[in-house]
């Protein structure tokens, strides 16, 4: 494929992934994305067989850029330092967004659970990674005395990802970061972080 075409290509995956933040999958039509796109038709089924491939394919860029987000958002000098930039990182994007499109993979699991195992392959893989990454940290921060270490840490990993995954959801419907920001400081207390930080004062009001 030449430069122009890959070029192509991302468009149309591109304007798919946020017709799907916008509308869900079934709600999206090849048309809707040839349009966001600005491409011919012929374009799309140049590059994509059918809708399956294109939105399978869509997931899994925007999965990519995800999994990068995740390792910059997991930085600092310490692991208990990395969570509380963590959670920090995440209800900023979310703000950014004007707390519109939720989580384009908890959407998938929630719309196609049901419906297509090979969205929910993809979407199942992500968040089995998010927690091992997850679990990761909370491990090194156990060792170093940073946080509670009576909770295993995968336990604690995916109970996170969880909460976060609720707490995207009620601030989408409410077009407001509380709810984000209070399941975030919970988190901090119960993993009972021993890190200085600003936001562990923000969240002596929750």
């Amino acid at each position: 494929m030449g430069e122009k075409g890959e070029i192509t290509k991302n468009k149309i995956l591109k304007a798919a992934v946020k017709l799907i933040f916008q509308k869900g999958i079934e709600a999206t039509s090849i048309s809707d994305i040839v349009k966001e796109a600005g491409v011919a038709k012929g374009s799309v089924f140049f590059h994509f067989p059918d809708k399956q491939t294109l939105v399978s394919e869509a997931l899994k860029q925007y999965e990519n850029k995800f999994f990068i987000f995740l390792e910059q958002s997991l930085s600092g000098n310490t692991p208990g330092e990395r969570l509380i930039n963590f959670f920090e990182n995440v209800s900023k994007a979310h703000k950014e967004r004007n707390y519109t499109g939720g989580c384009i993979f908890g959407n998938t699991a929630l719309e196609m659970a049901d419906k297509n195992e090979i969205f929910t392959g993809i979407v199942s893989n992500v968040f089995k990674k998010w927690v091992i990454n997850l679990e990761e940290v909370i491990q090194e921060a156990v060792k170093t005395g940073e946080i509670r270490k009576d909770i295993q840490p995968d336990v604690l990993a995916s109970t996170i990802v969880a909460a976060l995954e609720g707490g995207i959801m009620l601030a989408r419907l409410e077009k407001s970061g509380k709810p984000l920001e209070k399941s975030m400081c919970a988190f901090v207390k119960i993993l009972d972080i021993k890190t200085q930080s600003r936001k562990e004062e923000t969240c002596l009001n929750y």
